[in-house]
């Protein structure tokens, strides 16, 4: 029997093993994958130039001290987001400006304003400490903003913000959940900076899976059990028991389960979780969050002056970003086509998902059909929601009303079993921070309670 048994090896999981061991306690990892990292993905370029990074890419070495610790103990090198450059607004498929990267996009005078408002007093609210509103979590984030007077653009801004954060519209997801995402983010301006002072600031050159593999190692690979999806959770009060779709059997003292709250259901737990936990973690839902990575021989939008960052709402292409890794010859943009857009381009067939992306590329650049633009020499593209055992990205997202009205029981213990994943940190929610920060707090929670029971038992 071991102390701990931990289904699921992303971030959250392998972090929960690894302190669980470092406190003591035996520890075993069933996989459903074939690989360990979860929504972090490298995947190794054909070109030998890198890695194309499917999953979660960025991580700032003041603000994600866990993060950085194991950037600094595996010796992994990073480069910084490139902010050099004029960037691309596209309101429309006729419609696209450019302006310095950093600044308020050419809108009017008004709607500057209009904006700054918006903004800021989102910004405000998400550097508040204290409960969330249940009022506010009763209502979407596009009728908060309306409710503030938004005007139609900076409806659209904010749905993007959706997009990109969540793989959402923002009529899909309480305000109070998006204020709460904030919140454990540092506040809106720190989850959109990708400078020294937010969450995209740094990325690194040998791909973020390298932090689940050295991980793994530490932990011990023989402890870790690939492609074992769980089928079976019987908590018998002094252990668990947990079988694999496959027939294997193992038993623990107590279980950390760390695969998206979504995803529960499909598990058979007995007995089976209360039901304010079914409710909550049954009504919660994952973004459309893709990516598509497009590489280039040379990376030609600086030779226009472009920082290669653009955001549009004609889409299919919601926001771009140059990823490149010029130490490596790796020129890159990664491209998330997330939220409704993301749906649509998801049903089409990979060359025709490929074509809508290059052709938006040469669309914003303003390049022609013969122009570098349609010449990459590797295409990727990463549809979550077709990812079996993820189903989606970043962070699964509660229904109107549920944040408020469940917080005493949404990822609390019940019985033997324990919850852990980035959507319960306390910090940097949604990013490869927040799933160790979640991990390391379950491998803690653990830990005490069979300490609890040790001296109960006394």
């Amino acid at each position: 029997m071991f102390d701990v048994l931990v289904i699921g090896a992303g971030f959250s999981g392998l972090q929960a093993a690894y302190s669980a061991q470092q406190a003591g306690l035996s520890t075993v990892v069933l996989e459903a994958r074939d690989r360990v990292g979860g929504k972090v993905w490298s995947v190794p370029l054909a070109s030998g130039r890198g890695c194309a990074e499917l999953g979660a890419a960025w991580i700032n070495d003041t603000l994600q001290p866990r993060v950085w610790a194991y950037a600094q103990k595996f010796g992994m090198k990073v480069v910084k987001q490139r902010l050099e450059g004029q960037a691309v607004m596209e309101p429309g498929l006729d419609e696209r400006f450019v302006f310095p990267f950093g600044v308020t996009p050419e809108f009017t005078e008004q709607e500057k304003k209009n904006l700054e408002h918006i903004r800021d007093h989102i910004q405000a609210e998400s550097l508040k400490q204290g409960p969330l509103s249940g009022e506010d979590d009763n209502v979407t984030l596009d009728q908060y903003v309306r409710n503030l007077g938004a005007l139609p653009k900076i409806i659209q801004m904010v749905n993007l913000w959706a997009q990109v954060m969540h793989g959402v519209e923002a009529t899909e997801e309480s305000a109070a959940w998006f204020i709460d995402y904030c919140r454990r983010n540092r506040g809106l301006l720190a989850i959109r900076a990708d400078d020294a002072s937010g969450g995209q600031y740094l990325r690194f050159q040998d791909g973020s899976q390298t932090i689940a593999n050295r991980l793994a190692d530490l932990i011990g690979t023989s402890k870790i059990h690939l492609s074992t999806p769980v089928a079976t959770i019987d908590d018998h009060s002094s252990h668990v028991t947990v079988t694999s779709t496959k027939g294997q059997t193992f038993t623990a003292r107590k279980v950390i389960l760390s695969i998206p709250s979504t995803m529960y259901k499909e598990l058979n737990i007995s007995p089976r979780l209360p039901a304010a936990v079914q409710e909550v973690t049954n009504g919660t839902v994952l973004g459309d969050y893709n990516k598509a990575i497009v590489c280039y021989d040379r990376p030609w939008w600086r030779d226009l002056g472009f920082n290669g960052y653009f955001a549009s709402y004609a889409g299919p292409v919601i926001l771009a970003r140059d990823t490149s890794v010029d130490e490596k010859r790796h020129f890159a943009l990664t491209c998330f086509v997330n939220g409704e857009p993301g749906r649509e381009w998801s049903k089409l067939v990979p060359h025709e998902r490929r074509a809508a992306v290059l052709h938006q590329i040469a669309r914003v650049f303003k390049q022609d059909r013969n122009s570098e633009a349609y010449r990459p020499i590797e295409v990727f593209d990463q549809i979550w929601q077709h990812e079996r055992y993820s189903r989606g990205a970043l962070a699964p997202i509660t229904a109107l009303g549920h944040l408020t009205r469940f917080r005493e029981v949404y990822g609390r213990p019940v019985g033997n079993l324990h919850f852990v994943g980035t959507e319960y940190s306390p910090e940097w929610k949604g990013y490869m921070e927040g799933a160790l920060c979640s991990g390391e707090l379950g491998a803690e929670e653990v830990v005490r309670a069979l300490r609890r029971r040790e001296r109960a038992l006394l």
